[in-house]
């Protein structure tokens, strides 16, 4: 049986490097926290070297090109990260100013520095870092999504925008930055690992789905001499035409190291050559003639594999440790909301209860990684579905834009019918972050159709959350949803409070800058006085979700026993 408190035992691998052979990687221990691999088997956590960095998160590491290990860490879940270069056994400051650095990356010959940051606070620009000068480098005011240097260091090509992203190149002997490739209406971008001998690899969704491509160094310098822009896909040489997203690649030698996404299930694959199917992959990185990546299934955390030069896979580390349980696999289902066939997760139990799972984005997808709220509900008799309503992704870039302008609306009808395709009488709902906010838009627009509710980080007013939100969120939402007063009223659940008839449980982050613990409070404050059942709770020295394992823990216990006491 598996318990809550068996989530203290669980040690994840949240982001890694590898270099030369060398595994850095941050793992979700008490907090997260940064540890250089020395060996691996079953001592691998206890032969590690654990890195202190007090009461900080640590959220990426990446070895330097002189061999220190580089660490982004935020503190209190605020997204104003730092980072810090750990080297003789000594933490030092690089980038700790109060804004949000991320992504901080070095050329590959050391001299300079590159560097995503919203220090203009207007959105997320990429800046070059060398010495005591830091100069920005895209232009416009759209965010920068992902970028990658050049072996020789002279380029940085880098992705920008927002549903229509370009890729744009700055070239740093010039110190002139260049659209690169511009493809109508779609979203381009680069893999950090990317480079290697047949050019730079790139991800674009201009026929629907996500297909790799690759660029020469040619293409990308002649663009920079004066060439003009790539504007036509035929200018780009396409290494896969898979019937699904492709969500991850690099070179392994001559050869494309990928992963589809098939239904939220991912398949790896080298070549012609399928290795792994299930569960979901990422991080893919090679060194020598090995090729590292993470891993997570319905019955595991994200644990380290690698595939050695005989395409064999191997797991480095493990999650679970001395936890023995049996947990559920999702099955796979469709239905039918309006004109649209809906994919989900069924997750199955004995019981006569169920609940209705809803994930945050709205981009993003219900896949088959480790769920605990979801394992311990099936636990306890209910059975779960997951719904990928219109506007994930996952099914191509029609569906993802189904519900602009409409966010509450369409999607809500296919979580709506979700429930149905469950034929429980007491079907509970949660969700998280957008997934919370379409939680409290049942709860106030079908009130009588839920035993129970949990809504994690949502937001529930569209006019303060844009006004409070972080800056890349106000230039999404402004895209994604407008500014219709009209709509955003008729939108947001906290004029409709209440019709709540369900009993509701919120959870929030103190410092969260997505989805403010005000919005959260709001509704408590309009809930004082009616007869409704509801608790809330309000996580000191957190964010955007929950980092401290004691925080983490308790949130996802107070979750399923909510849910379990309130659908007797």
């Amino acid at each position: 049986m598996f318990k809550p408190e068996d989530l203290f035992k669980i040690v994840s691998i949240e982001d890694f490097d590898v270099k030369n052979g060398r595994i850095a990687v941050v793992c979700y221990e008490n907090q997260p926290v940064p540890r250089i691999l020395n060996g691996l088997g079953d001592d691998w956590l206890d032969s590690s070297e654990k890195i202190n960095i007090g009461e900080l998160f640590a959220e990426s590491v990446r070895w330097s090109p002189e061999g220190g290990l580089l660490v982004e860490a935020d503190r209190g879940g605020a997204e104003r990260r730092s980072v810090y270069l750990y080297e003789n056994g000594s933490l030092t400051p690089l980038l700790a100013d109060g804004y949000d650095n991320v992504d901080y990356t070095p050329s590959p010959d050391g001299k300079l520095a590159a560097f995503v940051s919203n220090r203009d606070n207007e959105t997320m620009h990429l800046y070059l870092h060398e010495a005591q000068t830091i100069r920005k480098i895209s232009l416009g005011n759209l965010p920068v999504e992902g970028f990658a240097w050049s072996p020789d260091s002279r380029f940085i090509v880098f992705s920008q925008g927002i549903y229509d992203n370009d890729l744009w190149v700055h070239d740093v002997h010039t110190g002139r930055t260049t659209k690169l490739l511009a493809l109508h209406s779609s979203e381009q971008h680069v893999y950090e690992e990317g480079w290697g001998a047949g050019g730079l690899l790139l991800a674009s969704n201009h026929e629907d789905r996500y297909q790799v491509g690759v660029i020469t160094y040619e293409q990308v310098r002649g663009v920079c001499e004066g060439a003009g822009t790539l504007s036509d896909a035929g200018g780009v040489r396409w290494l896969t035409h898979a019937d699904w997203d492709v969500v991850g690649a690099t070179w392994y030698h001559q050869d494309l190291v990928y992963v589809e996404n098939v239904d939220g299930d991912h398949t790896l694959r080298v070549g012609k050559n399928k290795l792994l199917e299930g569960g979901v992959f990422g991080g893919l990185k090679v060194s020598g003639d090995a090729i590292y990546f993470t891993r997570s299934t319905h019955e595991r955390d994200y644990e380290l594999y690698v595939v050695d030069a005989n395409l064999g896979v191997k797991r480095l580390t493990d999650s679970l440790g001395d936890i023995e349980a049996v947990f559920t696999k999702p099955r796979h289902i469709e239905y039918v909301s309006g004109n649209l066939k809906i994919h989900a997760l069924l997750y199955e139990s004995k019981g006569d209860r169920a609940a209705v799972y809803i994930h945050g984005g709205p981009d993003y997808q219900s896949v088959n990684s480790f769920n605990p709220i979801i394992q311990l509900l099936v636990q306890k008799g209910f059975s779960v579905i997951a719904p990928n309503y219109r506007g994930s992704t996952g099914y191509g870039r029609v569906f993802n834009h189904l519900n602009d302008g409409d966010l509450g609306g369409g999607d809500l009808q296919d979580v709506i019918q979700a429930k149905r395709v469950l034929g429980r009488e007491r079907v509970a709902v949660l969700g998280a972050s957008y997934g919370g906010y379409l939680t409290m838009m049942c709860v106030t627009e079908f009130p009588d159709e839920w035993c129970s509710a949990v809504a994690t980080v949502p937001f529930v007013n569209w006019f303060t959350e844009k006004q409070h939100e972080r800056e890349v969120l106000k230039q999404y939402d402004e895209l994604k949803m407008g500014s219709d007063e009209q709509l955003l009223k008729d939108r947001s659940p906290i004029y409709k409070v209440d019709k709540i008839r369900a009993p509701l449980l919120l959870l929030a982050g103190e410092n969260d800058p997505r989805c403010p613990a005000e919005e959260t409070i709001q509704v408590v404050e309009k809930l004082r006085g009616l007869s409704v059942k509801a608790e809330y709770k309000v996580y000191s020295g957190e964010g955007h979700g929950f980092a401290k394992k004691e925080n983490w823990v308790d949130s996802i216990k107070r979750t399923v026993d909510f849910l379990d006491a309130n659908c007797t």
